[in-house]
């Protein structure tokens, strides 16, 4: 068979070749590249997997947050989540530019209090409700303000800010009075009777006339908004 005798031929010519050692040089190189080669893919993995495990927690966190942030904005004030309600609050008051708007944001906001006392009082956390009656009546005072305030610049757009403030305090009023109805702790009552107070002294500070003597309904007498003229009406209809 010719390849046979062909590979026979091959292996007696290799078994007269001496063999060749490499030296110490060449054996250095490779015992470093052989190193190198392993450092690299050692130091390599780890990276990828805290790459990794970063952006799951990453994620994970950011999931928990938003959880966290939508459960809070129907939170009571004896929940855990009740500070991050109050911070959602903050920036939907930053978003809140015109006049128009931040009325808007102060009015909702005395109705979310209102909730909140109602429901501490139920479950006779009094002191929560009282701080809760608090921000109602904080609310509507930044309210009134911004009706005194709208007075200097425009008259129309003060006139329905002013109406929707006193609407506002009419359906307070008579949510306190029948809450006040409800219950026989003189703390709660006296929280309440405060509560009913301020409103109506925050109702007051809006229908005064602006510093120029300028009222923001066209239907009211500069002399009303002094207190020494006829009462105001509740619903006041604008001239045409």
């Amino acid at each position: 068979m010719p390849e046979a005798r062909r590979l026979e031929a091959l292996a007696e010519r290799m078994r007269a070749v001496e063999p060749v050692a490499p030296s110490p040089g060449a054996k250095i190189r490779g015992w470093n590249l052989v190193l190198a080669a392993v450092a690299h893919s050692a130091t390599r993995r780890p990276r990828i997997s805290v790459t990794r495990l970063v952006l799951a927690a990453a994620a994970a966190g950011v999931l928990l947050v938003a959880g966290a942030l939508a459960a809070s904005a129907d939170s009571l004030p004896d929940s855990a989540l009740y500070p991050l309600k109050g911070v959602l609050e903050h920036a939907r008051g930053t978003f809140a530019f015109s006049p128009t708007d931040q009325l808007t944001y102060h009015l909702e906001l005395s109705q979310t209090r209102l909730a909140e006392a109602e429901a501490m009082i139920a479950r006779h956390r009094l002191d929560l409700a009282g701080r809760a009656l608090d921000g109602l009546d904080n609310e509507l005072e930044d309210a009134a303000q911004l009706v005194q305030t709208a007075k200097q610049n425009d008259a129309a757009a003060a006139a329905d800010m002013e109406n929707r403030l006193q609407q506002a305090i009419a359906t307070h009023e008579l949510q306190l009075a029948g809450l006040q109805a409800q219950v026989t702790n003189p703390t709660a009552l006296s929280a309440i009777s405060r509560a009913r107070d301020r409103a109506a002294a925050a109702l007051q500070t809006a229908e005064k006339a602006g510093p120029n003597g300028k009222n923001g309904n066209p239907s009211q007498s500069p002399a009303g908004g002094k207190g020494n003229g006829p009462a105001t009406s509740a619903h006041p209809t604008p001239k045409h």
